[in-house]
This record gives C-alpha cells, sequence and structure tokens, in this order.
C-alpha cells in the first residue's frame, strides 16, 4: 500500500485558472484554496473525499452538470510508473494514456501531481428541502421531471432514508422514513427562486438561501466512521429513472430496516455534452446516479443489512447504463468490462504497456492484454 495523505501541496494560478494539486490533498483542502480566488473545479459533495480517487474514477459533483466531470477538468498530470519513470501526461504527451488516466487511472501507475482547470464560482444558492415517507414517490417523480427541463447551471441530490436529528430538520422526521432533496444553483442570485421554486411545494422544511461554495460542500451529514461501522454502497448510472425503477427501489426501502438508504445525483448537461470516448470513463449518456447504501455495527457479514442493499444493486443493473467506477469493490472483474464498456479494448492495450503483469490489480482492474491476469482471489487478500 502506498499512503500519500501526506502530499498536500496545492498551487493556484488565478491568472490561468490552474491548480496544481498533490494526490494527498482532500476536496475541502482544495476548495478552501481555489475560492480564496472565487475558482472551483467541479468535485464531490462530500469535503473528506481524496482528489486522487476521485478524479481518477470520473468524478460526478454538482458542478459536473456545468463544467463536465472531475476528469473532464484534468489538463495534465504527473505519473510516475512501475518502472520507475516519471512522466508528464497530457494530451501533448501520451495523449493515449492521458484518455486512460481519466476514468481507469489506478491501473497504469501513481499520479504524484493533478492540474485542474478552474471555473469561476462566486457562490450558490443551495440547501435542504424535506417531506415525510407518504411524499416520497411524488417528489421523487417531481425532481426527475424538473431536472428533464432544468439549465446546466441547476443540480440536486435526492437522499431516500431514516432521517438522524439533524438540527435543520423538524422533530418530526426525527428518526423516521423521510425524503431530503438539496438543490443547487450556481446562476445568478436574483434566478434562484424562479428555478427552485418547482421543487419546493409542500416541503416541511426549507433551508434554501445564498451561501459560499465552501459552505455548501458541508451541508451533506457527515461520512460514515469506516473504522466503527460496516457499510456497503454501490452506485449504477441511469439514462432514464423510470416509475417503475422507482416503484421497485420504494418497495425495498419500506421493507428494510432503518440502515438502509437510496441517494439519487443529477447528471446530463456538459457531461453528456462530450463527445463519446473523449476519456475512460464510458456512460456519458446518463442522467443520473443512483446509490444504494446500507450501515451498521456488529457483525460485518449481516445477511438482514446487506440484503436489501444487495437486491437494490441487482435491480438496479438491469436497468443501468453500468456502473460507477468509484462506488466498485475491488478485485470483481465481472463489473469492470461494464463499467469501461467500449473503451475495454483501449484500457488493455494501455495496461499492457505500463503494467504487464498486472501489480496494479487491487481497483476496478483490467488485465493486461496479452494476459489471463484477473483480479485476485481470496488467497491474495490474505
Amino acid at each position: 500500500m502506498l499512503d500519500l495523505s501526506r502530499m498536500k501541496q496545492i498551487a493556484i494560478d488565478p491568472d490561468k485558472r490552474l491548480a496544481h494539486v498533490a494526490p494527498g490533498t482532500t476536496w475541502g483542502e482544495l476548495d478552501a484554496a481555489t475560492q480564496a480566488y472565487g475558482l472551483a473545479v467541479p468535485g464531490p459533495r462530500n469535503p473528506t473525499i481524496g482528489i486522487a480517487g476521485h478524479t481518477l474514477g470520473g468524478g460526478v459533483g454538482d458542478l459536473s452538470r456545468q463544467f463536465g466531470l472531475t476528469s473532464d477538468n484534468l489538463v495534465s498530470c504527473e505519473l510516475v510508473t512501475l518502472s520507475g519513470d516519471v512522466l508528464e501526461v497530457n494530451p501533448q504527451h501520451d495523449a493515449e494514456l492521458f484518455w486512460g488516466l481519466r476514468g481507469a487511472g489506478a491501473n497504469f501507475g501513481v499520479v504524484s501531481r493533478f492540474t485542474f482547470q478552474l471555473h469561476p464560482v462566486e457562490g450558490v444558492v443551495a440547501g435542504v428541502l424535506a417531506w415525510p415517507a407518504r411524499d416520497i414517490p411524488v417528489v421523487l417523480r417531481r425532481a426527475r421531471n424538473w431536472l428533464a427541463q432544468a439549465p446546466d447551471q441547476a443540480s440536486l441530490i435526492a437522499l431516500v432514508w431514516t432521517a438522524p436529528p439533524l438540527p435543520f430538520l423538524p422533530e418530526s422526521l426525527h428518526f423516521e422514513r423521510s425524503i431530503m432533496l438539496i438543490p443547487t444553483w450556481f446562476g445568478a442570485p436574483e434566478q434562484a427562486e424562479q428555478v427552485l421554486a418547482p421543487l419546493k411545494v409542500g416541503a416541511l422544511c426549507d433551508t434554501l438561501q445564498p451561501m459560499r461554495y465552501v459552505d455548501y460542500q458541508r451541508l451533506l451529514p457527515s461520512a460514515p466512521n469506516y473504522l466503527q461501522q460496516h457499510v456497503y454502497n454501490r452506485g449504477e448510472l441511469l439514462r432514464e429513472l423510470d416509475d417503475d425503477t422507482l416503484e421497485r427501489l420504494l418497495a425495498l426501502f419500506q421493507r428494510a430496516g432503518p440502515n438502509f438508504s437510496l441517494v439519487f445525483g443529477a447528471l446530463g448537461g456538459a457531461i453528456a455534452r462530450a463527445p463519446a470516448g473523449a476519456t475512460a470513463f464510458a456512460h456519458r449518456d446518463a442522467n443520473w446516479f443512483v446509490e444504494v447504501c446500507a450501515q451498521w455495527y456488529g457483525e460485518p457479514d449481516n445477511p438482514a443489512m446487506l440484503a436489501p442493499a444487495i437486491e437494490a444493486w441487482q435491480q438496479l443493473q438491469a436497468v443501468s447504463c453500468g456502473p460507477y467506477a468509484n462506488l466498485l469493490p475491488d478485485h470483481e472483474p465481472r463489473w469492470a468490462q461494464a463499467t469501461y464498456g467500449s473503451g475495454w479494448a483501449r484500457l488493455a492495450a494501455l495496461k499492457q504497456r505500463f503494467d504487464p503483469t498486472n501489480r496494479l490489480r487491487f481497483n476496478v482492474n483490467i488485465p493486461p492484454r496479452s494476459s489471463r491476469a484477473m483480479a485476485p482471489g481470496k488467497e491474495d487478500l490474505a
């Protein structure tokens, strides 16, 4: 294992709108540095996530509808290969490797520096809208229909869960099944009400307001404590969020215990406008990202806790474009090809060039083209 967490250098060039970032940096640290200049790069909603894995797996976030994936905004990187060479990789220097790093980057070496394109982001109108369990189906359908007409500056995340006692939620929702929307508007503040109003109908909680981008990134509850909790989460990319899929997922939610949740995230916009095959991130025609999650304490292999999430993921696989690499388990080759789609052969050729013995295999693994090397079995994980 390589621990890069102490590599946290950040250098901002506000004139060229570039950020040069070391791989141990978190998104909260990068956002704080770029927002000092009123700039940002599309990143995740959780500031504790590291920049490296998120970027190399594609990278989705609320700014992605306006400016593309995180990996779309990667303009150059420094890569240390398994042979010890240090390469500057960008469209002018090994464009094929640069293509593969943006979506399947864990397979080819260790990125020791990322250079991102930055964009003006002065602030955001955002907040929380919440409803009780009885309103979950209608709120999700309303959000789906709203997104189909929404401008690229707008986005949202929907969380279907058993709500913790968060201070901004009414007490009637504490420890109850409910739905929470977090819509965002990155356009002119005076236009926010007109754009977001259709989402607000009947909400028991409405905290929408202008805020700094770094404050918005802290709106969601803290990430699970992975040292104390067991967490199962998987994500799929969907072209459409049809009524049948929603009904099946919500029926599972009603049967499951309070440890089970569903997350729906908006895609489309600039993600879809990039040419197919522009990077190794496939399935740009997806309009939704759906994550199933279970969190619990106690025994790690608890069937009662795992079963609803596994069943939900299986249902999503049947209707999805493909999985999202950043939420796939390592060592499962059967899902890797579905993740990378038509780019699979190109990626296998790159793997043959840079890792012909498949040493970098504890990932969403791409075996080398001339090898039958597969992800490790249980004996390799001992």
